[in-house]
């Protein structure tokens, strides 16, 4: 039998707020607090998990669109400076210290090319963002 990941979440908070709830609250608490703090907490929780889940649609819809387009560069720059941004931090800061006997060298990204490529991130970000807004402005 298949469980929905939604409420074995639920289910999941509940159990852990519960423990912690009796473990952690004061002795001197009556039972009818101890259960409204617990049903607050757990209204905090599943709406942090809904603002997360929120949140998480918006990047998958982003990333649904930018694959829909016929330029190729459209959806694959952003995995294109993920990968080479990790392979750099991999490269320097994790097997460098291991292989550099071997001859390893460090890849050198001078702070001006790391600054402007963060700008570049955050403007294209940024103008996204604001054609998000903009269509769902248009749509309201």
């Amino acid at each position: 039998m298949a469980i929905d990941p939604v409420t074995a979440g639920i289910n999941l908070v509940s159990k852990v707020i519960g423990k912690a709830a009796d473990r952690f609250l004061p002795a001197s608490m009556s039972e009818s607090e101890r259960e409204e703090f617990k049903l607050k907490a757990q209204e905090l929780a599943l709406k942090e998990m809904e603002a997360e889940a929120k949140a998480l649609e918006s990047v998958n819809a982003t990333m649904r669109e930018e694959a829909k387009s016929e330029h190729w560069m459209q959806w694959a720059w952003r995995p294109v400076v993920g990968l080479t941004f990790s392979a750099v931090i991999i490269n320097n800061f994790i097997l460098m210290p291991y292989l550099m006997k071997f001859g390893l060298e460090p890849i050198e990204i001078p702070g001006e090319i790391w600054s402007a490529m963060l700008v570049v991130l955050g403007v294209a970000a940024g103008t996204r963002g604001l054609e998000k807004w903009g269509r769902a402005k248009k749509q309201a």
